[in-house]
């Protein structure tokens, strides 16, 4: 009686966008050979030719490899998963050999071919489906995620996927029935949302857009690494609400550096180090990175820790000042962290009576949630960059000008840091169009 073999090779003739090759499997009977899609990909740097099985290479092998196409780097448990699906496939292969064997049947390999696309046992393939790279539930995978990232990203911003994984698991609960990718799909993205509108009620629409626009970042992420799903959720669209934009005036930014802060040790640092920020446009990722080698004479020169971008900015009086000041440190300047710099700065503007009443409006669905501060309580670090480009630009700066000061590469971005005040805008369309007598109502 004829015999089964099988062999297991990659495609590199057939490698997708992403540099991945798709495993093939070849039947043989008698001599005569059928190939088997397994709908499994792989980068070829992965695959062992001689052992026809994934192999795991490490971060620096991977960029020492010449010849690397993939920009994809497999974790050990993505290609323990891929050899799993490997073997799965081969004993479904062998199991229905074998009940051509046990019913003294004689097989081809067209008979092996055909009654593996059309029949389904206990591993869990089937002919028809594909087999995903990686298995898990949406909330799982998401630990993976992290895992992969948590070299190369923020532990702050990684922070935005757990919260995820939390409302996700809590949809799972409230519906019964597990988040899988092959479910996620424009249909989905709509339940979900009223989810989180109707019955997470401590949310409001900022944190729900994030919270899908994350989810949407995730999905991108896993259909790169070969994962299969629901193409459908793109066409979700995700409405953003317009946020507000706290920044300092210019007789606002006056007051705080005439403030008589009698000599608190805390509040001057702080407010030094905020002046700072307002005339450089500096990040507090920056800020807590920033060294005195970044110094390069008359520039602050340094690679941002946001999109690793290089940036360099022109000095000027107010942060020359600042440096002037703590020159005696190892560091340029004294060291606070985001939170207590963020506190500090709210007690040292209340201190300089900035203390305009600003209105705040979120949603929830369709309900308005307002409410009213004074401007001190919503100062932060961030706060500075902000400050920065609004005062550049009032002051005659150009956009492109500021653009390039703060290392912001697109407009759309930009703006979202500007506010120029009420009287800016009066005193410009007087410059432009000149000023005209005040009409007197009545």
């Amino acid at each position: 009686m004829a015999k089964l073999t099988i062999r297991f090779e990659i495609r590199q003739e057939k490698l997708n966008r992403e540099g991945m090759a798709p495993i093939s499997c070849i039947l043989s009977v008698s001599q005569n050979r059928k190939r088997l899609a397994t709908e499994i990909s792989i980068p070829p740097i992965n695959w062992d030719k001689s052992k026809q099985r994934a192999t795991y290479i490490n971060k620096k092998m991977h960029s020492k490899t010449a010849g690397s196409s993939a920009s994809i780097i497999l974790m050990e448990s993505d290609i323990d998963r891929i050899n799993s699906l490997i073997e799965k496939f081969k004993s479904k292969l062998n199991f229905i050999e074998d009940g051509f064997r046990l019913a003294d049947k004689d097989y081809s390999v067209e008979d092996i071919f055909d009654s593996f696309r059309n029949s389904k046992t206990s591993t869990g393939i089937k002919g028809p489906e594909k087999a995903t790279l990686i298995t898990q539930t949406v909330p799982d995978f998401i630990d993976t995620y992290i895992e992969r990232n948590k070299a190369s990203r923020a532990t702050r911003s990684l922070g935005v996927y757990s919260q995820l994984q939390s409302h996700l698991k809590s949809f799972e609960k409230w519906t019964g029935k597990k988040v899988t990718f092959d479910r996620i799909g424009l249909s989905f993205f709509e339940e979900f949302q009223s989810y989180l509108i109707e019955e997470r009620d401590t949310i409001n629409n900022i944190t729900i857009a994030k919270q899908l626009s994350t989810l949407k970042t995730l999905l991108g992420y896993a259909r790169k690494h070969g994962i299969e799903m629901n193409q459908s959720y793109r066409d979700f669209t995700i409405k953003r609400q317009k946020l507000e934009v706290i920044t300092l005036s210019e007789s606002e930014y006056r007051l705080l550096k005439e403030a008589n802060l009698k000599g608190v040790s805390r509040h001057e640092k702080a407010r030094d180090i905020f002046i700072f920020l307002c005339a450089t446009s500096m990040r507090f990722s920056d800020y807590d990175q920033f060294k005195r080698e970044h110094i390069k004479g008359s520039t602050i020169q340094l690679t941002m820790k946001k999109g690793s971008k290089p940036w360099e900015i022109p000095l000027n009086p107010d942060s020359l000042s600042i440096l002037e000041k703590y020159k005696e440190l190892a560091e340029p300047l004294p060291k606070i962290s985001n939170p207590k710099l963020s506190k500090y700065i709210k007690e040292v503007c209340e201190v300089a009576n900035i203390d305009e009443s600003i209105e705040i409006v979120r949603y929830k669905g369709a309900e308005p949630i307002r409410q009213v501060f004074p401007k001190h309580k919503l100062v932060s670090a961030h706060t500075g960059r902000k400050t920065f480009c609004t005062l550049s630009l009032e002051r005659g700066a150009s956009v492109e000008t500021v653009m390039k000061w703060s290392g912001h590469e697109s407009y759309a971005s930009f703006k979202r840091y500007v506010n120029l005040s009420r009287t800016h805008s009066i005193s410009e369309m007087e410059r432009v169009w000149g000023k005209g007598n005040i009409l007197k109502a009545g």
